[in-house]
């Protein structure tokens, strides 16, 4: 079947094919009639489209043309015959005008949102306290009540962070005087003595251009009894959603399979190539489930800017994917292109493997868009499954994610993830760690290369991870909240920070290795004891970068603490840290050893700490040599005030219980040439 055009074959209800050929051929321009958008689609059902047997073929060359579309589900399977589907995509995206829009393609909709406050310590009522705008009001400058917004609620994201937004639709066009309102509140008797204080914000003007406006509370002053906080419009940052434009006919692109409901995989082969400007080679609106098959794509082509929000090429986006079970392979080379794209992302098994090579691309704010394997607004919890990921591109992001971070379970089986990142800084910026936004997107640091970045919390309960970066800047697991490690085997090597977390880092269970050449290897931002808590878990952390750049780095040592019967090597460089306080070291419930002079590791040896009965506590290997002057002993069995013994040999333990990346815990095996010797503190 050959179609120039419209639509090459469509029901206005169900398509079920149970067997046999079909084969289409699409192609030509996008139709616009008054204000809707019409585009190029091989097959499109109004209702759902369900294949279990058969051979689909498809090449769609047509302006945003769609493979298979439709208006509600999509199920794949092989229930009467083997499935196989292959669909390229490559038709041109882009934007259209339509007579439902305005000059700037923006549907005039005359609505006003606003986001809570993002900062800490004084931004909140009461100096940052938890109620803080709990409920939003839209209040007349004459102080007559518009409407309780609190239920209005939107999130929209910039590309670094998602913020929830509140909205009021005036539904025309009002040049009044208005303000934000929230819930009255009184001081806990601190500062302020238990004073009741009036939240509102500054006044705005109401909408009158037919576009949408972003604001942004901020910092509030306090005049008497009234705290007012400050209104920054962020229109330009998260106003515009290029997604929810095309499907309001201001923007388009090409799709392989695109549905409005769920799009469900449980067997077949299915073969998906994409190239047009922010082309996808799934789409949808709801969930993406694998349950089988074998799923290969090739999504490419260029990003675009529409409404001040960015649109990429993307291999599946949707709301939220599931991945439980089949093989998903996805080469991504589009500039700034995601591998998979969504909200949110659950695996339960099943295998993934990335490459992408998409490069970065600049913005007149003077950052960049990066491409990225898994990128979510929300939360990505890896529960099972086997998962590779490589970026080669500059500034590429293995996994991004706005919101919390879980891999493994409570019994401490998990999914088995590596990630790779080989390119360098997209701008050439040297630093890394950063978190500080920039015109809605990665600003200045975080245009490095990262194997994994996560604004929320990391709780890793199991699983095994192998995460490497090559260069300057580029970190392999990051958090602007905290991490923990209950179980697992994990292993973070990188050029910058192997670990860096903005909170605590918790050791709790497991064995993880971290090995940094050019920075420090774990490095906590918290700041007060506790940053770094050593438990029941086992930590290996060095660096070979020398001072001051430090094994486990908090700024103060005595931040450290150890809470349980754990095991931890540090070595690195120092700066100028080494003592203990009664709510850090000193407190430890195990013994341990904080050396501040010159140790030399070399690489290829086996260290052993032995008790003075020669009983092997823990055996450790660095893949670099490290000259150490600040380093950090403790290991199960340890008690205060024995002595303790470390010594080397060249050979691995080959009785030992657990061997991970050059740890070897419950060998009998003792070195032979001495390294050094403490009394435990």
């Amino acid at each position: 079947m050959t179609s120039n055009g419209g639509k090459g074959l469509k029901t206005q209800g169900d398509f079920i094919m149970q067997g046999g050929e079909l084969k289409v051929v699409q192609s030509g321009n996008l139709v616009v009639d008054g204000a809707d958008i019409s585009y190029g689609t091989s097959v499109k059902a109004d209702g759902n489209i369900t294949i279990t047997g058969g051979s689909v073929d498809i090449n769609n060359t047509a302006q945003g043309g769609k493979g298979l579309n439709a208006d509600g589900t999509i199920l794949i399977n092989e229930e009467t015959a083997t499935t196989t589907i292959n669909v390229k995509a490559n038709g041109l995206g882009g934007t259209a005008e339509t007579s439902g829009s305005e000059s700037g393609g923006t549907t005039a909709s005359y609505r006003i949102y606003v986001a809570k406050p993002t900062g800490s310590g004084g931004y909140g009522p009461g100096g940052g306290g938890s109620n803080a705008w709990s409920n939003v009001y839209l209040y007349k400058s004459d102080g007559t009540l518009v409407a309780n917004i609190t239920g209005n609620t939107v999130q929209k994201s910039s590309g670094y962070s998602t913020l929830t937004f509140y909205y009021y639709d005036f539904g025309a066009a009002d040049s009044g005087t208005y303000y934000f309102k929230s819930d009255n509140y009184t001081s806990g008797g601190g500062w302020g003595g238990g004073t009741t204080y009036a939240i509102q914000s500054a006044t705005f003007s109401g909408p009158t251009s037919g576009s949408d406006i972003y604001y942004e509370l901020g910092g509030y002053t306090t005049s008497g009894s009234t705290r007012t906080y400050s209104l920054t419009n962020v229109t330009t940052t998260y106003g515009g959603t290029s997604d929810l434009s095309e499907d309001t006919g201001t923007s388009y692109n090409a799709a392989g399979i695109k549905a409005d409901g769920n799009i469900t995989i449980g067997a077949g082969t299915i073969t998906i190539a994409n190239s047009g400007e922010m082309s996808k080679s799934i789409k949808s609106k709801a969930t993406v489930t694998i349950d089988g098959g074998n799923i290969t794509l090739t999504p490419s082509g260029a990003m675009k800017v529409i409404n001040n929000d960015a649109s990429y090429s993307s291999g599946i986006k949707a709301a939220d994917f599931v991945m439980n079970n089949g093989t998903l392979t996805i080469t991504s080379s589009g500039t700034a292109g995601k591998a998979v794209s969504t909200t949110n992302i659950t695996t339960n098994g099943g295998n993934i493997t990335i490459n992408n090579s998409g490069a970065p691309q600049s913005a007149s704010s003077g950052d960049y868009y990066t491409a990225k394997g898994f990128k979510t607004d929300g939360n990505l919890n890896l529960l099972g499954g086997t998962i590779y990921i490589k970026m080669t591109g500059n500034g590429g992001k293995g996994i991004k994610v706005n919101g919390n971070y879980v891999q493994g379970n409570s019994d401490g089986t998990g999914a088995a993830i590596t990630v790779i990142t080989t390119g360098s800084s997209a701008g050439g910026n040297s630093g890394g760690g950063g978190w500080g936004p920039g015109g809605g997107m990665e600003s200045s640091g975080s245009g490095s290369a990262k194997a994994i970045k996560v604004l929320g919390t990391i709780t890793i309960n199991g699983g095994q991870s192998e995460v490497s970066t090559a260069t300057n800047g580029a970190e392999g697991i990051e958090s602007k909240t905290s991490i923990t490690i209950n179980g697992g085997n994990h292993y973070y090597k990188a050029y910058d920070d192997g670990m860096n977390c903005a909170g605590a880092i918790r050791f709790l269970g497991g064995v993880t290795v971290v090995y940094s050449n050019g920075n420090d290897a774990v490095d906590s931002n918290y700041g007060h004891s506790g940053a770094i808590e050593i438990g029941n878990g086992c930590i290996v952390a060095y660096t070979s970068a020398g001072g001051p750049e430090e094994g486990l780095d908090c700024d103060n040592n005595s931040y450290i603490s150890i809470t349980g019967n754990g095991y931890a090597i540090a070595a690195g460089g120092s700066q100028g840290g080494g003592w203990g306080g009664s709510s850090g070291l000193g407190s430890a419930v195990q013994g341990y050893y904080l050396n501040t002079t010159s140790l030399s590791y070399t690489a290829g040896r086996y260290y052993t700490i032995a008790n003075s009965s020669g009983t092997n506590l823990m055996t450790y290997s660095f893949e670099a040599g490290v000259s150490s002057s600040l380093s950090l002993f403790t290991a199960k069995g340890m008690t205060k005030g024995q002595s303790y013994t470390v010594k080397y040999s060249t050979t691995a333990p080959t009785d030992a219980t657990t061997a991970w990346h050059g740890v070897y815990l419950g060998s009998s095996a003792v070195g032979t040439t001495s390294f050094t010797s403490f009394t435990a503190q």
